[in-house]
């Protein structure tokens, strides 16, 4: 591209594709820097879990650094869940070698460490039974308390708008009245959703409130 002076651009046709010869001054364009907002990227999170697991066979292992992200982010309940279900499961992993080592000396061995293993697991398995019994009575408060609530709160809201359309029909002509009622019920109907929305929220945090 070039920018024209007061001089001349020749075109000479000789061949298929025309060619232009820059006569004079003129001067080369130069480009301009793109303004396109550039795009950012993540910032990579810190590692925190200091784990080396290379050559390592550990189910908790695997999971470490999830297990502290969540942590450092404040999610303790997903953090609290994701842990006990890794250490129930890598108790349910070293079971076998316990019981192993028992049928292998016929009982001389490995009692005690069974045992302890399985007091282990009996103790996770109610912690983990405890949480869903809590998590299961929030569910329960929410469809008995706050649901029925929520449900009386859109009934009412569904009366005031048929009591104002029939206070207001009789006053303004049908077309302007044919225009007010489609406007009212778009805003009745984004009310709606504002409430269910409201309503699964609460849902949510009655559960995970009861599960804490």
């Amino acid at each position: 591209m070039v920018i024209k002076s007061k001089a001349k651009v020749l075109d000479i046709s000789g061949t298929k594709t025309k060619k232009r010869r820059v006569v004079d001054d003129e001067v080369p364009v130069v480009k301009k820097k793109s303004t396109a907002l550039a795009v950012m990227e993540e910032k990579p999170k810190t590692r925190i879990s200091k784990l080396n697991t290379k050559g390592m066979r550990s189910i908790v292992g695997d999971s470490a650094e999830q297990i502290q992200q969540l942590l450092e982010q404040n999610q303790n309940e997903s953090a609290v869940s994701l842990m006990q279900k890794r250490l129930l499961q890598s108790l349910v992993d070293v079971l076998p070698y316990a019981e192993h080592a028992i049928r292998k000396t016929k009982g001389t061995r490995g009692v005690y460490q069974l045992n302890s293993l399985i007091t282990s697991v009996r103790e996770l398995m109610i912690d983990l039974q405890s949480t869903k019994d809590k998590g299961a009575l929030g569910d329960a408060m929410v469809e008995k308390v706050i649901r029925p609530l929520f449900l009386d709160l859109g009934m009412m809201i569904v009366q005031e708008e048929q009591a104002l359309a029939s206070a207001i029909k009789d006053h303004v002509p049908p077309e302007v009245f044919k225009q007010v009622r489609a406007e009212q019920r778009a805003s009745t109907v984004r009310v709606a959703q504002g409430i269910n929305k409201a309503y699964e929220q609460a849902k949510q945090g009655a559960v995970s409130f009861m599960q804490g």
